[in-house]
């Protein structure tokens, strides 16, 4: 079996059972080099507690519309809902109660997976985990969900303390020795939000750039510029300022090479981790998509025992192979991405003990994205409006209708490329509306995620019209949006 198969599988797998591949993202430059910087320390391997089975399910409640003003921290509380001990030291902040289980139909034949990314590539050594996707399959829906999980999530570990959701891993290794790290990450899935996991998966940034490798380099749209430092060269010290540069990955259309499309899913020093997380949502969908139109996913059977031999997971390959007919038949509309908002589902907090910096969640809000998690698709985005847009180019050289398609689709529209057809050669964005304002909440989306100004929505009401909506993109679009990089920001380590 030629090692490009091999690789290629991992491609072809890699949204099939939940995609594997962002999950190198946030490794420290170190690692990002093969460099562990860890080494294993003493265990001990207590019996993790039982989570408490009268949680009730959750109701859905109609969408947040939250303030950004900051509340009080309450004070620590000793109780704590369930079997778990009490910590030894007070936590800073009040240990929540544990979060109720979201509501689905109960048929729904659904699967959750955990994809972790961890700042070492060797298995059961403690470690940070500074990825963290949750994937909710439903196979009666023939849908998939993403929900990315800020690394800085303030939250409770079941049987140790509040704390960073990065660090609960490495804690539970130390705790609970080999294994115990995905344990304890998947028992405070459940405890602080509800989220019950059925497997993990982890895997390093060298099988990232090898699956990017398979695939002919990796095709995303670009709908905000990014600056950040990267490497003149790969091959240069890393620890060596003169290495570095300032690089700007413009809005557009973007093949990257395996260190490019590495460093996209890594970078935030011009934008934020938030901002990262949605990117290597959008990562993982444009790995599917490719491996799937390359034929890489009829390749399944004969590749899978070699895909275990690389990736870290508690899947069986009977696990595995149940979810290629899914990734098969998949439609994009049926992939949702869920984004977390700050002062929506948690705001800025410095712990009161040493100063740390935290997200702390807000429990209504995260209630709300975990049971849209759980919701299909077709059942859950655009406020049942379901709209047509149509996705012309006014300006043809710059490729931005693409990139505007690509987009929309993330959020669930309908899209249909009309090239040139019909569009005023102008340098400015255009959206005319042909509903007479009767999917307002369609049209603020599309407004708000290609960032068209209310003087810029034309009106023109017509029944008759075969799209709801249609956008025309102008050279103007270019200049919309561009994460700069800071001039304090580090010579070295942009984004990690």
């Amino acid at each position: 079996m030629s090692r490009r198969l091999r690789v290629a599988l991992l491609a072809a797998l890699a949204f099939a059972w939940l995609s594997l591949i962002a999950l190198s993202a946030a490794a420290p430059n170190a690692a990002a080099q093969g460099l562990s910087t860890n080494t294993p320390r003493p265990t001990r391997t207590p019996t993790l507690g039982a989570l408490p089975t009268n949680t009730p399910r959750l109701v859905r409640t109609p969408t947040l519309s939250l303030s950004s003003t900051p509340t009080p921290i309450p004070e620590p509380t000793l109780p704590i809902l369930g079997t778990y001990v009490t910590p030894v030291v007070l936590p800073p902040t009040a240990i929540p109660l544990a979060a109720p289980l979201p509501e689905y139909p109960e048929g729904d034949d659904i699967l959750t997976i955990l994809l972790l990314g961890s700042d070492t590539t060797e298995r059961n050594l403690t470690q940070r985990t500074d990825v963290i996707v949750v994937v909710v399959i439903n196979r009666s829906a023939g849908s998939v969900s993403m929900l990315h999980l800020p690394r800085d999530l303030y939250v409770y570990a079941p049987n140790d303390t509040m704390r960073k959701l990065n660090t609960v891993a490495d804690q539970g290794i130390k705790m609970y020795g080999a294994g115990g790290g995905s344990r304890l990450l998947k028992e405070t899935l459940q405890y602080n939000f509800g989220i019950k996991v059925d497997f993990y998966a982890r895997v390093g940034f060298t099988e990232f750039q090898e699956i990017i490798e398979a695939l002919g380099g990796l095709t995303i749209s670009v709908d905000c510029g990014i600056q950040g430092n990267r490497l003149k060269a790969p091959n240069l010290d890393i620890y060596d300022p003169e290495s570095y540069e300032v690089y700007t990955l413009n809005i557009g259309r973007h093949t990257l090479d395996p260190y490019m499309a590495l460093w996209y899913v890594r970078a935030r020093g011009s934008s934020s981790d938030i901002d990262r997380g949605r990117r290597q949502l959008e990562v993982l969908t444009a790995i599917w998509r490719q491996a799937r139109s390359a034929g890489l996913l009829t390749q399944a059977t004969v590749l899978v025992p070699e895909l275990l031999k690389i990736v870290e997971t508690d899947m069986s390959a009977a696990d595995l192979l149940g979810l290629v007919p899914l990734a098969l038949s998949l439609e994009p509309a049926n992939v949702q991405q869920i984004v977390l908002q700050q002062n929506v589902h948690f705001r800025q907090w410095y712990t009161t003990d040493t100063g740390t910096f935290t997200w702390l969640p807000n429990a209504e809000a995260m209630r709300e994205a975990v049971q849209n998690l759980f919701t299909p698709p077709t059942r859950n985005r655009l406020s049942g409006e379901n709209p047509r847009v149509a996705v012309a180019a006014a300006n043809v050289l710059s490729g931005y209708d693409q990139v505007a398609a690509d987009r929309l689709a993330a959020e669930g529209f309908r899209v249909m490329m009309l090239g040139t057809e019909g569009a005023v050669n102008r340098s400015y964005t255009a959206l005319y509306d042909y509903t007479g304002g009767a999917m307002p909440q369609s049209l603020e989306i599309i407004r708000r995620v290609l960032r068209i100004s209310e003087q810029l929505v034309i009106s023109e009401p017509n029944p008759n019209a075969p799209y709801d909506f249609r956008v025309d993109m102008g050279h103007d679009y270019y200049q919309s949006c561009l994460y700069r990089l800071p001039e304090s920001a580090p010579a070295e380590g942009n984004g990690e």
